[in-house]
């Protein structure tokens, strides 16, 4: 059986030092989800990248404005 061990240490560091790096996998994750559910199902659409597009980028403006907030009200405490 082929081994898939490998050191998550060095994809945990990564995600602990940067807010951006997470949403770029986040993004790549969800576009190659995308691409093999549409390969094994058939009915692959270039929309379909779009709405995910637009989902992550959603998402990535959502993070930031909820860090921004956190940190002005920690500010205030």
């Amino acid at each position: 059986m082929l081994s898939l061990h490998f050191n998550k240490q060095v994809f945990i560091d990564t995600l602990k030092t940067n807010d951006s790096v997470v949403y770029a996998i986040t993004t790549l994750a969800l576009m190659a989800t995308l691409l093999l559910q549409g390969t094994i199902k058939g009915n692959l659409k270039p929309e379909y990248f779009a709405y995910a597009l637009i989902v992550s980028l959603a998402f990535c403006m959502w993070g930031m404005i909820d860090r921004k907030f956190r940190q002005i009200s920690a500010k205030r405490q």
